[in-house]
């Protein structure tokens, strides 16, 4: 779900700066890109202003599957969290945001 919505948040960009972009090993992203381009939901061509990169982008299809993992997640997320009043969820997103931000910074 990362890559593409990272291809629809930031448009086609190179693979390498994808792979930088979601803190991925380039060969990581290279085969994520090699099945998702396969199932038609990524786009890839060469970059005309410099032949050896190759551009990724999100296809019609890909944008049709992300709106549906997003609204999966979302379902699960709403479930996981309904015992939970709004304060409590906000409590909850601000203290995994600090130990995320702690966890980040090593």
């Amino acid at each position: 779900m990362a890559v593409p919505a990272a291809l629809a948040d930031h448009g086609p960009q190179p693979q390498r700066d994808l792979a930088e972009r979601l803190e991925v090993h380039p060969s990581d992203v290279v085969k994520v890109l090699d099945g998702l381009s396969r199932a038609g939901y990524v786009d890839r061509e060469r970059d005309t202003a410099d032949r050896r990169r190759v551009l990724a982008s999100i296809s019609t299809p890909g944008r049709r599957l992300l709106g549906e993992l997003t609204a999966e997640v979302a379902a699960v997320r709403d479930d996981l969290l309904a015992p939970l009043d709004e304060a409590e969820q906000a409590s909850l997103h601000a203290l995994l945001l600090r130990v995320h931000t702690h966890a980040a910074s090593r």
